[in-house]
């Protein structure tokens, strides 16, 4: 039986006229014509390019290739072709996906016995959905009946074989380049590893690197190293958590794996050094990087994580890839305010053990009758270990850096996302956490069939710290209510000091108003509100000064990397805001209102009018036009408005509306905050300037304010 050969760039192409190829499938059409399906693997018929929940596709032929990642990897399946005959020497093809021997693969029969086979290049963590072309010699066969079976039984990671332009031919197709292994060594002598990196979108072509001391693994990096006059920016990974300094350091491909030989310049390049070395001087002035909210300078971040009021400073960490501009190797970044509006930007405070060990979110507070036993007013936090469990650490250096109790994984279970807090009345500590486990199904409805419709927010009591109990659980028909990253906290209804209610929310900010017990939360009403727009995973800030609630959420912005092939910094975090419990006509609401402390933005007055229609209000407008501004508006009456602000929606409902206009973004509170929405520039709008307001009749502005 023979296996794949794969053709490099110095395939001698042979003399003579040359007979066009006979293309046996190029899955162009709707379905799969006279091909035979088994299974629920390949679909009804060729997938057009990336699958939901599927990496991004490409290297494929037109606009349809066989994908059998339908249902995702777990699907299995076979498809079959009709018999046809081989009238050329060469059977080519483009493969990707998995690398499993006689379970992702393509074979070819004749008389009905396998003569060929080829597999997809992945089986290990990182890879690339990247199809490459492949060739069989198939001349021993010249003049036979011969068939093809795509073959998917493979289930897990890269359970899915991609498969497209099979074709018959006089010559063998050629492959990009041969495939190598990389690895080299180098002595450590300064802070940094330095790593150039290509922008490639979803783990595209990425690369999982390893490294190694004395053959120790250390860590594992998912990164995509750029080919051959591909644009790239720099990544600097800090070494000092790691104890190599002096030492030998062995960076490698995990696993032993290979990738194309146009990687190698690439890698030779990876070298160690100083920080700065990857900073650029206009990286904080990057057309695509917001001025007015907070964000890291280089790579990614997501979930806002560890929100603590402690030492006189705002902790904000966050869910942060620190080598690519897109989600993976989940560390803890971290940023510092003295006054909610100015951050600066710390080293990263927790580790990822690996890209298979990751640091997930979780909370932030202080331990301040030290019932930890390590010291009173001990900054601590909690965090998901992607491979053990909930686990709870602490700083000895004002949050810097943190270590983790011996008892860790303190929780363990099906789920993620903890959030711990002070319990007074019962003197203990509650973690609220996000779960999937199995539990008395009969109070929820409806009863749960699958790990979805599980979801629920489980509760945790400790005396100590160190060691947990079960106490309670909550959910709601509406399961994505309770998806991911729980907060809860109390609020005095504004205006009635005596009456106090718990909030309880999750990732989508939908929020419960109700009753908390210390073991479980009793709902009152809800779920209430909206996503906000550009909004997810917020979390409030423990033990801010005067009892204030102060919420900042990811600001989840579009990414700009075809625009800007060296963008370096990819999403942010919303502007502070704070929560209020207001009794309404509904009954009791959250409001949303920017912290005072924006004052301190404000530099000049741009525009001031007042009783002005909407025509003179837009042309008043048009100052604000490729400016960082706050737009305050008052109306002669609540009413719909829509407006857009250099190109971005600010459109809202109501009399009053405080408006800050970003880059990126526009951020609106309205009606006093009872209303609260974050509106993103599209990629492809990301030169868009337009300015418009549209009022509805009778409805006259008041008052408009253009602060700078």
């Amino acid at each position: 039986m023979k296996k794949t050969f794969l053709i490099g760039w110095m395939a001698i192409l042979g003399m003579g006229l040359r007979a066009d190829p006979i293309v046996v499938a190029d899955f162009e059409g709707p379905d799969y014509g006279a091909w035979q399906v088994t299974g629920t693997a390949f679909g009804h018929g060729p997938a057009q390019g990336t699958l939901p929940g599927q990496m991004h596709v490409d290297g494929f032929k037109g606009a349809g290739l066989v994908n059998s990642y339908v249902g995702g990897d777990d699907a299995v399946g076979t498809l079959t072709s009709p018999p046809f005959k081989i009238e050329r020497r060469f059977l080519n093809f483009l493969i990707g996906g998995g690398g499993w021997e006689g379970r992702t693969c393509m074979n070819l029969l004749v008389a009905g016995k396998i003569v060929c086979t080829a597999t997809g290049p992945n089986t290990k963590l990182g890879g690339s959905e990247t199809l490459e072309p492949a060739s069989w010699d198939v001349s021993a066969w010249l003049g036979q009946e011969a068939q093809l079976v795509i073959i998917d039984q493979a289930k897990g990671g890269w359970g899915h074989i991609l498969i497209d332009q099979v074709e018959l031919d006089d010559k063998p197709a050629a492959s990009l380049a041969p495939l190598v292994t990389l690895q080299k060594e180098l002595e450590v002598q300064q802070t940094h590893l330095l790593i150039p990196i290509a922008n490639e979108v979803r783990g595209k072509n990425a690369q999982l690197l390893s490294l190694k001391q004395d053959g120790n693994l250390l860590q594992t990096l998912q990164v995509t190293l750029p080919l051959p006059n591909q644009p790239y920016w720099w990544a600097a990974y800090p070494l000092g958590a790691f104890d190599v300094s002096g030492k030998k350091l062995q960076i490698a491909l995990a696993d032993g794996a290979k990738v194309t030989a146009l990687l190698q310049d690439a890698f030779a390049q990876i070298h160690l050094g100083a920080e700065r070395e990857a900073l650029r001087t206009d990286d904080y002035t990057q057309p695509y990087r917001n001025q007015l909210h907070a964000s890291s300078r280089h790579g990614w971040n997501n979930d806002p994580n560890g929100m603590v009021y402690a030492q006189g400073k705002y902790h904000l960490y966050y869910q942060y890839n620190p080598v690519g501009i897109f989600w993976g190797n989940m560390h803890w970044g971290h940023l510092e305010s003295k006054d909610l509006v100015h951050w600066e930007e710390q080293p990263i405070a927790l580790f990822q053990k690996t890209v298979r060990d990751m640091a997930y979110s979780g909370g932030g507070f202080v331990d301040e009758a030290g019932t930890a036993g390590l010291g009173k007013g001990l900054q601590c936090a909690t965090f998901t270990s992607t491979g053990r469990g909930e686990c709870v650490v602490y700083s000895l250096d004002q949050g810097r850096t943190f270590k983790e109790l011996p008892e860790n994984p303190v929780v363990k279970h099906q789920g993620r996302d903890p959030r711990v807090f002070w319990y007074e009345p019962k003197q203990q500590w509650v973690m609220a956490v996000y779960a999937e486990d199995a539990w008395d199904g009969s109070r929820l409805t409806p009863t749960p069939q699958t790990k979805a419709e599980q979801r629920h927010i489980a509760f945790y009591a400790s005396k100590d710290l160190h060691h947990w109990e079960w106490t309670g659980a909550f959910t709601d028909a509406d399961r994505g209510a309770v998806y991911e990253c729980p907060e809860i906290f109390p609020l005095t209804v504004v205006g009635r000091p005596e009456q106090q209610r718990w909030i309880l929310l999750a990732a989508s900010n939908r929020y419960f108003i109700g009753q908390f017990d210390g073991q479980t939360f009793q709902r009152e009403s809800g779920p209430w509100g909206t996503r906000h727009g550009a909004f997810y995973a917020a979390q409030t800030f423990s033990q801010a000064p005067n009892g204030r609630r102060v919420e900042i959420g990811w600001l989840q912005t579009a990414s700009y990397e075809k625009i800007f092939p060296t963008q370096c910094s990819n999403q942010g975090f919303t502007l502070a805001h704070e929560l209020t419990l207001h009794e309404t006509s509904q009954g009791l609401r959250l409001f949303y209102n920017p912290v005072k402390e924006f004052v301190k933005l404000r530099e000049k007055i741009l525009v001031q009018a007042e009783n002005v229609d909407g025509q003179t209000a837009e042309r008043l407008l048009q100052a604000c036009q490729g400016q960082l501004c706050e737009v305050e508006v008052t109306l002669s009456q609540s009413a719909p408005v829509k407006l857009a602000l250099n190109g971005i929606d600010a459109s809202f409902v109501g009399q009053r509306a405080q408006i800050f206009a970003d880059r990126t973004v526009n951020e609106v509170y309205a009606d006093e905050g009872a209303s609260y929405e974050i509106y993103k520039r599209p990629a492809q709008d990301f030169n868009r300037t337009l300015t418009r307001w549209e009022l509805p009749p009778g409805v006259k502005v008041t008052e408009l304010t253009l602060l700078l």
